[in-house]
C-alpha cells in the first residue's frame, strides 16, 4: 500500500513537471524554410519576425494569410515609423490628474508611454513602458489618447509615427 502511494505520489510529480510551454508561431517561406518566432511589425512589405526582416511576398500563401491576419489585429504595428522627415508636433494636449491617493505633498512620479500616431495625428495606441507608480499609468494612458498631433512625414507624406512621451507628477 504504501509503495503504491508512493508511485502514485511519483507519478503525480512527474506528470506536474512536464509542463508545456509557449511554442512561437512558425510562418513557411516560399522556398519551404520555416520561420519560427512573432511578428514585432511589419514596415513597407517587410515583416519583422524574431529580429529578421522577410519580405511578405517571400512567404508562401498561408502564410502571408496569416501574417494578413496578424495585420489586422494589430494595426499599430503595421507601416508604423520612428524616424521621420518632419516630427509630429503636439496641437493639443491634457495633463493627467495627480490620483488622490498619491497626491501628497512632496511626492513625485513618473510614467513612460509609448504611443503610436495615425496618418492624421491621431492617438491609435498608448501603452506603458515604465512607471514609478502603477496608480498613474491608467489616467497617464487615458489622457494620452485625447491628444492630438499634426502627423509626422516621411518624403513628404503623413506616416504613422511611434514615439515615447514622458509624464513626471509632483504632488502637493
Amino acid at each position: 500500500m504504501n509503495i503504491h502511494k508512493s508511485l502514485k505520489g511519483l507519478l503525480l510529480a512527474a506528470t506536474v513537471a512536464v509542463t508545456p510551454i509557449a511554442i512561437a508561431d512558425t510562418y513557411t517561406l516560399a522556398d519551404g524554410t520555416a520561420v519560427d518566432g512573432d511578428i514585432s511589425k511589419i514596415v513597407d512589405g517587410q515583416v519583422s519576425i524574431a529580429g529578421t526582416s522577410y519580405p511578405l511576398d517571400g512567404f508562401d500563401a498561408a502564410s502571408q494569410g496569416a501574417i494578413k491576419s496578424w495585420s489586422d489585429s494589430n494595426p499599430h504595428f503595421v507601416d508604423v515609423y520612428t524616424k521621420w522627415d518632419s516630427n509630429p508636433v503636439i496641437k493639443s494636449s491634457s495633463m493627467p490628474k495627480v490620483p488622490d491617493s498619491v497626491n501628497s505633498p512632496g511626492f513625485k512620479g513618473m510614467v513612460s508611454l509609448d504611443l503610436v500616431l495615425d496618418q492624421k495625428g491621431k492617438v491609435i495606441f498608448a501603452k506603458v513602458n515604465k512607471s514609478t507608480h502603477p496608480e498613474l499609468e491608467e489616467v497617464s494612458v487615458v489622457a494620452a489618447k485625447q491628444w492630438k498631433f499634426a502627423p509626422a512625414k516621411l518624403g513628404g507624406k503623413a506616416v504613422k509615427a511611434k514615439l515615447r512621451v514622458p509624464f513626471k507628477f509632483t504632488g502637493g
